[in-house]
């Protein structure tokens, strides 16, 4: 009966093609058997922006000169809010507040803490800020108490340093060292109790206010970058409005015009002076 009549055994498959796969598939009843996965445990909430931004050291900085320096995301617009955190930062740190630079609003280095506006800079910056320095303060008075080689309840933080009652004493320069802010914050503060405040609730003198009565800058729109240009949008007479068409060149005669911007429907002129700029947008919108 010729190929049909040679016997197939289990070595011939084998050999003929090269390997052997087994596969198996669980059973029903088996697969339901199994726990399912669980999901990632959600971070535990921080207090304030401190839930945003969760490194102690996104608030707080501490340079081997033992210069300090705090950082928010909240901007001044007139409000005093410079002036308050500060004494925020100042209590919790022990610090004396004309010791403290501050850094406001500055994308490159500052919390993202979103817009300035509804009362909320001290309710979300300044909370983050009182919980952050109370932490760094923990931290500090235990770095001291392991060099020390006793207890921290019996070390106390003074006008940036740490004390022991036996004389030893620590600046908080030398007591910071590589990334020993760069810890996530933790939910609950050993934060000083009212009855202890120095500076908080305290009157302070408005930093703000020098800078407003002597013509320097104090706003964002004082702010003058090297080689910045201005720029005015021409808006149109209603939502609906269609750019047909539009003759720019009164607009890009005037002084300090450097060009006019259209794209689609949008129009909008820019120049070197914001005056210039404004002149010129009222120019297009004629």
């Amino acid at each position: 009966m010729g190929i049909l009549q040679e016997e197939i055994t289990r070595r011939s498959v084998i050999a003929g093609a090269g390997g052997l796969v087994v596969g198996f598939s669980l059973g029903r009843s088996f697969a339901q058997e199994l726990p399912p996965a669980m999901p990632p445990a959600p971070p535990v909430s921080l207090p304030g922006s401190l839930d945003d931004e969760r490194f102690l050291d996104s608030w707080i900085r501490i340079d081997p000169d033992n210069s300090v320096t705090v950082f928010t995301g909240k901007a001044e617009l007139g409000q005093g809010i410079r002036t308050a955190l500060l004494q925020v930062a100042a209590e919790e740190l022990e610090v004396d507040p004309a010791e403290i630079r501050l850094i406001t609003a500055d994308t490159g280095r500052t919390p993202n803490e979103g817009f300035t506006a509804g009362s909320q800079s001290m309710q979300n910056s300044g909370t983050a800020i009182r919980n952050a320095a109370a932490q760094v303060r923990a931290l500090l008075l235990a770095e001291a108490a392991r060099r020390f080689g006793m207890a921290a309840t019996e070390l106390k933080a003074e006008n940036k340093a740490v004390l022991a009652k036996d004389g030893r004493r620590a600046t908080y320069g030398e007591l910071v060292s590589g990334q020993m802010l760069h810890v996530e914050a933790q939910p609950q503060s050993a934060l000083k109790p009212p009855g202890t405040f120095r500076v908080i609730g305290k009157t302070l003198p408005r930093v703000d206010i020098p800078g407003k009565v002597t013509g320097q800058p104090a706003y964002v729109h004082d702010l003058r970058l090297k080689g910045m240009l201005h720029a005015r949008v021409v808006r149109p007479p209603s939502s609906a409005a269609r750019l047909a068409e539009v003759d720019a060149s009164a607009a890009e005669a005037l002084p300090g015009v450097v060009s006019v911007v259209r794209d689609g429907n949008f129009l909008a002129v820019v120049a070197s002076k914001e005056f210039q700029a404004v002149n010129a947008m009222r120019t297009l919108a004629a």
